[in-house]
């Protein structure tokens, strides 16, 4: 090739690095923590050269995944002789309300006139534990039981009996999610505990459960695509261990923006 054939082929890769190139934003919505949308005409990008890159810039939905669940909700009391099995509604808790449900149940099943509080239970935050009182000699909590809501309190699978204050063995577990991470499948370059995952941002909702979760990374953090031609997309978001977060039929937005590699 003459100089002059090697001048313009430089030229021309610097106008490719310089020019900006094109750049897309992408907004994925659905009921559910999985979402898929398919792009037409698909997307297309010139990897061969410079190569592109995305980032999550907003993550949109409500603080809906519950921390009691099926799994995880049922406790059986026995009261002068006679067993009520409780299951506490799936839903978001904290130990108040789940006593707080604890005594309606009870008071429905017995069919008392008058709220009597044959059991309850608070949370001790200097120790991180669930104190379970039983008031009368007649009164046994049993936590030895499939779905045992004693993975929450932190109870021993036993039963419980005798008039006295009963504190959990084991640190409360009340919300198994700890931090929720977006995963997207045309991405590559992430690790979550040392394995490579298609993971493009994590965080933890600053607002209480029931409420409007707002996410929008401070500093945007690019994650290169996988494909020069992308039909189809899919998203979804996770707890730590790489659980599907159980969203409860929430809507949840995705915001992405696609931009070429910057050099």
């Amino acid at each position: 090739m003459s100089n002059e054939g090697n001048v313009m082929e430089s030229l021309n890769r610097l106008i490719e690095f310089v020019e900006p190139g094109p750049q897309n934003l992408i907004v994925m919505t659905g009921k559910g923590s999985k979402l898929r949308t398919v792009f037409n005409p698909p997307l297309e990008y010139n990897m061969s050269s410079v190569g592109y890159e995305m980032c999550l810039i907003r993550l949109e939905t409500y603080f809906s995944f519950p921390n009691i669940a099926e799994s995880n909700n049922a406790v059986k009391i026995s009261i002068s002789g006679k067993w009520y099995d409780i299951k506490i509604p799936t839903g978001c808790y904290d130990i108040g309300s789940i006593n707080t449900v604890l005594q309606k149940q009870l008071l429905t099943l017995t069919g008392e006139k008058k709220k009597e509080q044959h059991v309850t239970l608070t949370a001790n935050k200097n120790t991180l534990s669930c104190v379970l009182e039983i008031k009368d000699e007649k009164t046994v909590v049993d936590f030895n039981i499939d779905n045992s809501l004693r993975t929450v309190l932190g109870f021993d699978a036993k039963k419980y009996s005798k008039v006295g204050t009963y504190e959990s063995e084991n640190i409360v577990n009340i919300l198994s999610v700890n931090s929720i991470l977006v995963h997207c499948d045309i991405i590559e370059g992430s690790r979550v505990n040392g394995e490579l995952a298609p993971v493009i941002y994590n965080f933890f909702p600053d607002v209480s459960p029931g409420e409007k979760i707002v996410a929008e990374p401070q500093h945007l953090i690019y994650i290169p695509l996988t494909m020069d031609i992308i039909p189809s997309m899919t998203s979804w978001v996770t707890d730590q261990t790489g659980a599907d977060i159980d969203l409860r039929g929430e809507e949840l937005t995705l915001t992405f923006h696609v931009r070429k590699k910057k050099h």
